[in-house]
């Protein structure tokens, strides 16, 4: 009875240092986006109130990024339209001259040429990317003037993959 005894616990001790010796007991390795996962359209919605001519003026933008595969003709497209209640729409689209991925990040950047001359604050612009939620996040504004009076529309906004 003691030699089966002594049988079965050296089973269990040997299961046991089998178990927790598993190489597949490491720890996951994070999943950073790729360039190919900002490939498509993306577009969102911005809503803000600005101030023309001494009152509060609700407006939207309506954003569509659009990044083509390499290899296309195009590398894309940031485009914007600006609606307001009393007011003609404001309309701009630049062409993104580069996109990418930030080493080890969840961070996609594109690059804008001359984008001051299109309306856009920045060349640079940078987006936190979801991949289950599938959207960018980034701070996308428009400077634009009417009557002398310089305005700046929008801040942070979602863009979702269409």
């Amino acid at each position: 009875m003691k030699k089966i005894f002594a049988m079965l616990a050296a089973i269990f001790f040997c299961g046991a240092m089998i178990i927790s010796c598993n190489k597949d007991n490491k720890e996951e390795q994070p999943t950073f986006p790729t360039k190919t996962d900002m490939v498509g359209t993306w577009e969102g919605t911005f809503t803000g109130t600005t101030t023309l001519d001494n009152a509060n003026e609700n407006y939207t933008i309506k954003w569509t990024l659009v990044l083509n595969p390499e290899g296309s003709n195009t590398i894309g497209s940031l485009k914007y339209i600006a609606s307001f209640a009393s007011m003609q729409d404001i309309t701009g689209q630049v062409p993104v001259t580069d996109y990418y991925i930030k080493q080890n990040t969840n961070i996609g950047r594109i690059l804008i040429a001359g984008g001051p001359n299109f309306g856009l604050l920045d060349e640079i612009i940078d987006f936190d990317m979801n991949l289950t939620a599938k959207t960018l996040t980034g701070f996308l504004d428009v400077y634009t003037s009417t009557d002398n009076d310089a305005i700046r529309l929008g801040s942070e906004t979602t863009l979702h993959k269409k």
